[in-house]
């Protein structure tokens, strides 16, 4: 993370409304390919080109502005993201060639789990994923290439499917001790890791518990959903099970605390020796030189080259966001609402939750976010109304495992659906529309059970009410200048 003081403030000729233009810019006609059944990472690039321009237009100090722009694309957190999603293509890509989809197809028509009832299956893969690693991103990378297809040819309506991933990854990324959205969480309230948790636990399984539902009964109703009598059981191979060793080797390896980019290099490698064992496919499938100019060199080239249009997504939107983060415009947000606070605690925790909320789809990012506002307003005026720090603390984390989850421009929903729409397309299955996070159920359920938990006070804790001086608000502006 960088200080606003490591980047000079822009400047722009219609004040600081200027910063959130470009990105205001990029939204919209995002929006509008979406509406039109043209959304996704690729159809991205025009609007993130196309705001980056206005911005130039719009600023003063054009050299400052470029700065921003590269300092936007070479953040960390982006860098990380693109390097796991190659590795986690091929993966997939080895996954899908070592016919693990047909092992599971062949699981589930023998145990006669399928439809809907699969996709509590995908639900809790994905979730158990998240909650030992701590990634929503890290779920969908490794399980979305494999859970994905098997689930649609098992029955289950494709846009179902997907968003059964999407929640099961966000429900484990929610509970997760080891989350960095509950990390930075605890870590800007003064909040006890362990007795947050343990506080959010009823509120995350009773959405868990209301999406399992939705899943359940609605899963299998969809017009695209395959006949599963129509697969011919004998002609599918029991072995290809073993291709799970490699996701095995991934889990382990990530809940042993290790990088995921290892993980899944790991995960590769296994691949590698148990599809060429089977012989699913020949060393030379990975790699050789192609007899044509531009031909592809073999499934690792394949795979890369299939996740281009989100890596070149995520460089635009982190370009966009450094401008945002730039502009000093959150600042003036940010002291707006500390003039209008509220005296009730349900208000309070209702600006603690839409400010957080706010903040994670301004930055596309949700810990970030978290480190933005956590001290600049969560703390003053949850302390100033006596919140416990530990409710403050879910509150944040509801806040950016909800709404944010549901909004198809924020970067972990791009991550997911690069993943569905990678794995539709190898799998030529139908792939549905990004916009289909607007919809998803566990970010909904969780977004009402604690609009409920905020007006009833279920599960809420209250502490003695602190005074907080002018001089401790100071210091938590100065601790929370971060960018994304």
């Amino acid at each position: 993370m960088s200080t606003h003081n490591q980047s000079p403030m822009l400047e722009f000729y219609v004040g600081k409304i200027g910063g959130i233009l470009p990105l205001f810019a990029m939204v919209t006609l995002m929006l509008i390919l979406t509406a039109n059944g043209m959304g996704g990472p690729k159809g991205a690039w025009a609007p993130g080109f196309i705001a980056i321009l206005l911005g130039l237009l719009l600023v003063k100090n054009k050299t400052d502005y470029c700065q921003s722009i590269l300092s936007g694309i070479a953040n960390k957190t982006g860098v990380v993201v693109i390097t796991a999603w190659m590795f986690a293509a091929v993966l997939g890509a080895l996954m899908k060639a070592g016919g693990l989809v047909d092992g599971i197809l062949w699981f589930g028509l023998s145990t006669g789990i399928h439809g809907s009832v699969f996709l509590v299956v995908v639900f809790f893969s994905t979730a158990i994923f998240a909650s030992g690693t701590g990634s929503s991103n890290g779920a969908n990378l490794a399980l979305a290439p494999i859970l994905f297809p098997a689930a649609v040819m098992l029955g289950a309506d494709p846009v179902w499917a997907a968003l059964a991933l999407l929640s099961g990854a966000v429900f484990g990324d929610n509970v997760a001790p080891i989350s960095d959205v509950t990390i930075v969480g605890c870590a800007t309230q003064n909040a006890d890791l362990g007795q947050t948790v343990k506080e959010r636990f009823p509120l995350a399984v009773t959405a868990g518990v209301i999406s399992l539902g939705i899943f359940i009964i609605f899963g299998a109703s969809g017009e695209n959903a395959l006949d599963v009598n129509t697969i011919d059981l004998d002609s599918l191979e029991p072995s290809n099970l073993l291709m799970l060793i490699a996701v095995a080797v991934v889990i382990i390896t990530a809940l042993k605390g290790r990088h995921l980019i290892e993980a899944l290099g790991y995960g590769i490698i296994t691949a590698m020796v148990v599809g060429v064992s089977l012989g699913r496919y020949d060393i030379s499938d990975l790699f050789h030189i192609p007899a044509t100019r531009g031909d592809s060199s073999g499934l690792i080239e394949t795979a890369i080259g299939g996740v281009t249009g989100a890596v070149m997504f995520v460089l635009l939107l982190l370009g966009i966001i450094r401008i945002f983060m730039d502009s000093g415009l959150m600042d003036s947000i940010l002291k707006f609402i500390m003039k209008n606070l509220g005296n009730s605690v349900i208000k309070t925790e209702m600006i603690i939750f839409f400010s957080t909320a706010a903040s994670s789809l301004l930055v596309s990012a949700n810990a970030p976010s978290q480190l933005l506002v956590g001290p600049t307003i969560v703390r003053p005026i949850g302390e100033k109304q006596g919140v416990s720090p530990e409710r403050r603390s879910n509150l944040m984390s509801a806040a950016v495992c909800s709404i944010f989850y549901m909004m198809p421009w924020c970067l972990a929903v791009m991550v997911w659906y690069s993943s569905i729409e990678t794995a539709a397309l190898n799998s030529n299955l139908p792939v549905p529309s990004a916009a289909i996070s607007f919809v998803a159920p566990y970010p909904w359920a969780l977004f009402l059970v604690f609009m409920f938990s905020i007006l009833t006070g279920w599960q809420r804790k209250t502490v003695a009410v602190e005074e907080i001086n002018d001089d401790s608000l100071k210091t938590a502006n100065s601790k929370s200048e971060v960018s994304p």
